[in-house]
């Protein structure tokens, strides 16, 4: 039995007990082979800021545990909790198949709910949604759920009235210290611990210590308000879980963690004595030799950096706000600090050209050059949800996606639609060339593929392995207003 749930006519409303009713929130993010490199930190804070408050929740890690696809359906949940993020036909699949049912609200969130969070609503059968940064968001929508408050009044919810989609504004939170802490018991912590960066050790887990980011990438829908949490919480926060579940690095995916230099100083100060090992994600234009050195002492061992291009054309058009000679710079004083270089470049950006391409080969042959032990990675250029390049693109023709296109978009699988002045072919050899010298010029990659590849339980997935790396599958169509 469902306990004390009433489905009205017009826009649905459930009333929910929290002294009885448990909330279900599914996780699954896909990782490629049996790695699971990136702990699901979002769904956890999600849990966690519901957990705060009184409510049961029940978290099912389909990644992990794979076999509790069935008790989505199977068990009296109420409320169910989907991300439209990775594996979006998933998300969809199953939104369909639970909304079958009696009963039963579904409410979505993750990156896609983000940037375009009335496509959600109005291309599936999700109920509501919370987007933007969700903990307040998804506590507001459960008290309303439970007779308190007015939807109009919650930040971070959308939903449907007599028909219409009404979206509010997007949910923020301003201090990151009111947050409470993820909910790491719901999950096998350790299975998330087994590799991300091999500088990191056996026993590290991705961590986020801020959100925003205060630069103008046209391709990237982020938060342009940095926000920190304090480097007091921070650490605290990091000890709680070295003592508790073993764990000794963390990898942050922050979209900027070095925006404020005299934050990440206070960091190190306060970080130190943990004698952890840590890394993280910033811009060329943040390395100096004086930053890193005191990072490193603090036990930063891996910085990964958005390189993007070897064009300083390109970079302007992207306004990456960041030059070639930064990011030489920046390779140079991680050389020189013995400090690995890791950093990602796209190709088929926006008016780019063969020679701005064949700058991109250049800049890799360089750092390739300086640092033999450099991991350097590529992929298309892709126009994603909510970002100024999406726009652009459809306003030069490309259709505006559907969730069902959405599904099947892979950025190392082709270019959806060129705005670049290359051919898609050209595109590819330039790809094809940069990821084979990347690849097979790199010990570490070359070690990976060697200790993969002889394990018999892996040959079946070689084909994938290549495809993904290599980019032998067949062209993408491209979407245009026309087809």
């Amino acid at each position: 039995m469902i306990s004390k749930s009433e489905i009205s006519k017009g826009d649905r409303k459930i009333k929910f007990d929290r002294g009885k009713d448990t909330i279900c929130i599914i996780n699954y993010i896909g990782q490629l082979f049996d790695s699971h490199a990136y702990f699901p930190l979002g769904v956890a804070y999600i849990s966690g800021a519901l957990k705060a408050v009184g409510y049961k929740v029940k978290v099912l890690d389909l990644d992990v545990y794979p076999e509790l696809k069935k008790e989505i359906v199977n068990y009296n949940y109420i409320m169910i909790g989907l991300s439209a993020g990775e594996f979006l036909k998933f998300a969809l699949d199953k939104i369909e198949e639970i909304k079958a049912l009696p009963g039963k609200v579904v409410i979505g969130g993750g990156p896609l709910a983000t940037a375009e969070p009335k496509k959600v609503l109005n291309q599936s059968k999700v109920d509501y949604i919370v987007y933007g940064e969700a903990e307040e968001a998804i506590v507001g929508l459960m008290g309303y759920l439970e007779g308190k408050g007015k939807l109009e009044n919650l930040d971070g919810v959308g939903y449907r009235k007599n028909g219409e989609v009404v979206v509010n504004n997007k949910g923020l939170i301003k201090n990151l210290d009111t947050l409470a802490f993820p909910d790491l018991e719901s999950f096998n912590v350790k299975k998330y611990t087994q590799f991300i960066d091999s500088e990191l050790g056996t026993h590290s887990i991705s961590w986020f210590g801020s959100r925003g980011c205060t630069f103008d990438c046209q391709f990237c829908f982020h938060n342009k308000d940095f926000r920190g949490f304090s480097p007091e919480r921070l650490v605290k926060d990091m000890k709680h879980i070295r003592d508790k579940y073993e764990i000794d690095g963390f990898l942050f995916l922050d979209d900027n963690f070095m925006n404020n230099t005299e934050r990440v100083k206070e960091f190190c100060k306060l970080v130190k004595p943990l004698n952890l090992r840590w890394g993280c994600e910033a811009r060329v234009t943040s390395i100096t030799e004086e930053i890193i050195r005191e990072m490193k002492d603090a036990g930063c061992v891996a910085i990964r950096n958005g390189l993007e291009s070897g064009s300083d054309r390109i970079l302007k058009v992207m306004r990456k706000g960041a030059t070639v000679e930064h990011a030489k710079r920046a390779m140079v004083i991680l050389t020189k600090l013995d400090m690995p270089i890791k950093g990602g470049f796209m190709f088929g950006a926006p008016t780019e050209t063969k020679e701005d391409a064949q700058q991109t080969i250049n800049l890799i042959r360089y750092i390739y050059k300086i640092n033999p032990h450099a991991k350097i990675w590529t992929y298309f250029f892709t126009p994603r949800p909510g970002t100024p390049w999406y726009d652009l693109a459809v306003q030069l023709g490309m259709k505006q996606f559907t969730l069902e296109d959405w599904t099947k978009l892979d950025k190392y699988q082709g270019t959806y639609y060129n705005m670049s002045n290359m051919t898609e072919k050209q595109i590819r050899t330039f790809l094809r060339k940069s990821q084979f010298y990347a690849f097979f010029g790199n010990k570490y990659k070359a070690g990976i593929f060697w200790r993969y590849v002889t394990k018999r339980e892996n040959f079946k997935r070689l084909p994938d392995f290549f495809a993904r790396y290599f980019y032998i599958r067949r062209p993408a169509k491209v979407l245009t207003a026309d087809n």
